[in-house]
């Protein structure tokens, strides 16, 4: 073998010696698991050791390691006095780093997992929160329509504050919230659910008579989409009469007046084209009978004055 080949074969060997000597640094043999396992992801011999290990990382910043830490415990140590507290800082270090969904189904594990934490009213004010800031993010828009899974996940979150604590200050809340969502992804029958909850369930609520208010509006958009029948913008119609007649709050009275004065012209426009159908198809005393609806529903609207009018020509013309 010549000097230069025996020189090259040297090198190799120290080079892979040193590469294996490297990462055997990295692996040591633990009886417990009797296996080589890589030190960077060994449990402590104890909960309260793993805790207050994750726990330095939490406090000097390096959250990404801490949830991992914390992560580790929860699942080599469930039952342990020290897991609720490890789930909560979990969930605490994803919120950390602006990792809101992540946040959100750790916090859901302690919820599930630890119904009796100490942390649970923490838990749901962040929980709110979290579901304020995801439903914050810009959506995208199809045909009007939000499509955003932001707000398909804030609705989750929502709906876990009020399933989990009920009887919390923030139910109402998120109720009122998961509401507001679902009217703005036009699922309006959830929409709806949620804002009657509201005033079935917390009688009491600060925010009643604006769910009330939300609830008519809501109707009301419904009665827009067409594959909603009429019959939605009569409900409409009925909610934002009562609020107007009922309601202690003067601005949601006004706001509602407001709004019923727009339905109301909607609904005179839609019973007018059904008057002009009979109208020509010759049935007149059935377009006359829908005119005179119209004046009486509906007094007040222009589709009324011209009700008015079409009334006395019909009626000449049949020599009335």
């Amino acid at each position: 073998m010549s000097r230069k080949i025996f020189i090259t074969v040297l090198s190799f060997l120290a080079i892979l010696f040193f590469v294996e000597s490297a990462a055997v640094a990295f692996w040591v043999f633990t009886p417990r698991d009797k296996n080589f396992v890589n030190p960077k992801y060994v449990v402590k011999d104890t909960p309260e050791e793993q805790f207050h290990w994750a726990m330095r990382f939490y406090e000097s910043g390096d959250f990404e390691t801490a949830a991992r830490e914390f992560t580790m415990l929860t699942e080599s140590y469930a039952d342990s006095t020290f897991a609720p507290e490890a789930q909560f800082y979990a969930a605490r270090s994803y919120e950390e780093q602006g990792r809101y969904w992540f946040a959100y189904q750790n916090y859901k594990k302690t919820i599930d997992n630890y119904p009796f934490t100490v942390r649970m009213d923490e838990i749901i004010e962040r929980l709110y929160n979290l579901g304020r800031m995801v439903e914050g993010i810009e959506t995208a828009r199809i045909m009007g329509i939000e499509l955003s899974e932001s707000l398909e996940r804030a609705a989750a979150i929502y709906k876990t504050i009020v399933d989990s604590s009920p009887f919390s200050p923030y139910a109402d809340k998120a109720l009122f919230r998961l509401g507001d969502v679902k009217r703005r992804m036009r699922k309006y029958p959830e929409a709806m659910q949620a804002y009657a909850r509201i005033m079935a369930d917390y009688p009491e609520s600060s925010i009643r008579e604006e769910a009330r208010y939300q609830l008519a509006f809501t109707k009301y958009e419904a009665s827009l989409s067409p594959e909603y029948d009429q019959e939605s913008t009569e409900r409409a119609l009925r909610e934002f009469e009562e609020i107007v007649d009922t309601s202690a709050v003067p601005s949601a009275a006004a706001e509602a007046e407001k709004m019923l004065a727009e339905l109301r012209e909607r609904k005179a426009e839609s019973t007018f084209k059904i008057a002009e159908f009979y109208e020509r198809q010759g049935r007149y005393t059935s377009a006359i009978m829908y005119y005179d609806s119209i004046r009486g529903k509906f007094a007040g609207t222009s589709a009324a004055e011209h009700a008015d009018e079409r009334i006395k020509r019909l009626e000449n013309r049949m020599g009335r």
